[in-house]
C-alpha cells in the first residue's frame, strides 16, 4: 500500500504552504443537507474528489465554495450562507452558492452538459450551444469566483477549482486577487483542437483556465490536447519540455495526473463479514447460485457505451447458447441528468433492449439481464464487485472512469476478470485487463467469453498485478503528486512574479 493518507496528505499541505488557507471551489458539495420523513439529514460524500478532499479539509481547515442542491440547504445555513461540516465535529465550512431552477437549467443542464460534456467527449450530435446557455454559464462563474474571494477576505490561499462547470472561474478570480495560487483539475476528457474549435466560445474558456497557476488532467493526451488548443486558438508561448504555457504574462503548468479511489477503504469493506452476507443475500435474491455473474456499473449517461454493451451480450448469448441460463450479467445504472432529451432517449433505449434481451431468451428462474435502476452505496456495490466473475467497463469515451479501480479493489483470492474499454481513460492507467472496442461487437462477445473462460491462475496472476499497481497509486496518492505540482507553480509565479 502507498505511504499516502489524510494525515501524511496534511502534512504535506502545510509544509509545502506554509500559513495560508485552503479553498475548494466545485460545483457540487460534500454534504448535502435534506429533507427526509419530516427530518433534515445529512447526505454525505458517495465517492470520487469529495470523499478524497473530506478528510483533508477536516485536517487543514477551510471553505468548500459550491452549489447548495439540498432541498434542505438554506435551513441549516447561518447569514453569510455558511455550514460547519462534518455535523458531528465541524472542522471547515461549506458556503453555499443558490441557483434558481432557470439557472440550473441554463448553467448546469444547459451549458455545462448540453455543451461542453459533449463536446469534450467528442459526442457532436449531443452539442447544444445557445446565447442563453452562455450568458447564465458566465455570470454563475463570477458568482463562484465572487464568493471564494469574499471567503478569503485579505488571506493568501491555495484556491483549487474543479471541473468543467467553472472554467471561467480563474479569470474572474484573478481579476480581484492576481497574488493567489489557483489550480484547476479537468475531470473529463480534453478533446482535440479539431473538436474544441467548434465551440463559440472557445477562446474565453480557455483565457478563463489560463488564469490558473496549475491545470491538471487525467491522461498526457488530454493535457497535449489542451496544449495544442492553445497554441491553435492564442497567442502563447509554449515550453513544449516542461508543459507551460505562457499567456499575457503568465506561466500555467499542465499536467497529466490520474486521478484513483481509497484503495484501502474498498479492500476493508470487501473482506467484511457484512459484505459476505450481502453477496449471499444477492445470490438468493437474483437466483445467482451456481451461475457465473457479470457486473456493469454506470451513469446512464450515453459516454458510457451501454447500448454497444448490451448489443455485445446479445451477441454473445447468440454465439454461445451454453450460457444460456448460466451467465447473469447485472447492470448497476443510475439515473442522470434525465431533464436532457439526449438522457431521456438513451434511458428508453437502454430500458427498450433489455427488455427485448430477457424476452427473447428468459427461461424458468433465468433472465440474461438484471436492471438495477439506481445508485448503491458503497458498501452495496462492493458485494455485487466482490461476487462478480467479470466486470464490464465499455465506455465510448471516458475521461478516467473509477468502476474498474473500485472493482479490482474489492477482488479475494477468486477474482474476476475485467473487460476494459480501450476508450476508458483507465486503460492508460491499468495493465492486464482484456482491452475491449465497444464499436466491434462481436470481438467484444469473444471478449466477454475470454474472460468467463479465463482460468484461475491467469486470473489470479492478472488481478495481482492490476491490485499492485492501483496500490501505488491511489487517491491521496493523487492528491499529494497535485499538491507538489501546485506548490511548485506558486513557487515559480512568485520567483517570476507572474500577474
Amino acid at each position: 500500500m502507498t505511504d499516502w493518507t489524510p494525515e501524511r496528505v496534511h502534512e504535506a499541505f502545510q509544509a509545502r504552504f506554509p500559513d495560508i488557507g485552503l479553498a475548494v471551489v466545485a460545483n457540487r458539495q460534500p454534504y448535502a443537507h435534506k429533507r427526509e420523513g419530516g427530518e433534515i439529514v445529512v447526505q454525505r460524500p458517495a465517492g470520487g474528489m469529495a470523499l478524497a478532499l473530506d478528510p483533508v479539509l477536516r485536517a487543514v481547515g477551510g471553505t468548500w465554495v459550491a452549489w447548495g442542491d439540498g432541498d434542505a440547504d438554506r435551513m441549516v445555513v447561518d447569514e453569510r450562507d455558511h455550514v460547519r461540516v462534518p455535523p458531528e465535529d465541524p472542522a471547515y465550512t461549506i458556503r453555499r452558492i443558490w441557483l434558481t431552477e432557470d439557472e440550473v437549467e441554463r448553467y448546469y443542464l444547459g451549458y455545462s452538459n448540453q455543451a461542453l460534456w459533449p463536446l469534450c467527449h467528442n459526442i457532436l450530435e449531443h452539442v447544444r450551444f445557445r446565447n442563453r446557455f452562455w450568458t447564465t454559464y458566465r455570470d454563475i462563474n463570477r458568482r463562484f469566483a465572487q464568493a471564494t474571494v469574499e471567503e478569503l477576505g485579505g488571506r493568501d490561499a491555495l484556491v483549487w477549482i474543479h471541473d468543467y462547470h467553472l472554467a471561467l472561474v480563474p479569470r474572474a478570480i484573478r481579476e480581484v486577487r492576481s497574488d493567489l495560487t489557483l489550480a484547476h483539475f479537468w475531470h473529463i476528457p480534453w478533446p482535440a483542437w479539431e473538436t474544441f474549435r467548434v465551440c463559440p466560445q472557445k477562446a474565453p474558456i480557455l483565457e478563463g483556465l489560463l488564469a490558473n497557476d496549475l491545470i491538471g488532467f487525467h491522461l498526457e493526451s488530454f493535457a497535449q490536447n489542451f496544449l495544442d488548443t492553445c497554441v491553435n486558438e492564442l497567442e502563447v508561448l509554449v515550453d513544449w519540455n516542461q508543459r507551460t504555457i505562457v499567456y499575457r504574462g503568465r506561466a500555467t503548468k499542465v499536467r497529466a495526473l490520474p486521478i484513483s479511489i481509497d484503495v484501502e477503504r474498498f479492500e476493508e469493506i470487501a473482506a467484511s463479514r457484512e459484505t459476505a452476507e450481502r453477496m449471499e443475500r444477492i445470490r438468493e435474491r437474483f437466483r445467482l447460485e451456481g451461475r457465473k455473474v457479470g457486473i456493469g456499473v454506470d451513469r446512464l449517461d450515453y459516454s458510457k457505451g451501454l447500448l454497444e454493451r448490451l448489443e455485445a451480450l446479445r451477441v454473445f448469448f447468440r454465439d454461445n447458447p451454453e450460457y444460456r441460463g448460466k451467465f447473469t450479467f447485472i447492470q448497476i445504472a443510475a439515473p442522470s441528468r434525465g431533464e436532457i432529451p439526449a438522457y431521456q432517449h438513451l434511458a428508453e433505449k437502454v430500458d427498450a433492449r433489455i427488455d427485448a434481451l430477457n424476452d427473447d431468451l428468459s427461461t424458468g428462474d433465468w433472465r440474461p439481464i438484471i436492471y438495477i435502476r439506481h445508485t448503491l452505496p458503497q458498501d452495496e456495490l462492493a458485494a455485487f464487485y466482490r461476487m462478480a466473475d467479470v466486470a464490464i467497463i465499455s465506455s465510448v469515451v471516458d475521461g478516467m472512469n473509477l468502476v474498474v479501480k473500485e472493482f479490482i479493489a474489492c477482488q479475494g483470492e477468486d477474482p474476476g476478470a475485467v473487460c476494459l474499454s480501450e476508450f476508458a481513460g483507465a486503460a492508460d492507467d491499468i495493465d492486464h485487463s482484456i482491452p475491449v472496442n465497444p464499436f466491434y461487437t462481436e470481438g467484444f462477445a469473444e471478449d466477454i467469453r475470454t474472460a468467463l473462460e479465463m482460468p484461475l491462475e491467469e486470473r489470479r496472476r492478472r488481478m495481482e498485478a492490476m491490485k499492485a499497481r492501483l496500490r501505488k497509486r491511489t487517491i491521496y496518492t493523487w492528491l499529494a503528486e497535485f499538491l507538489a505540482e501546485a506548490a511548485e507553480a506558486r513557487a515559480s509565479s512568485l520567483v517570476h512574479g507572474s500577474a
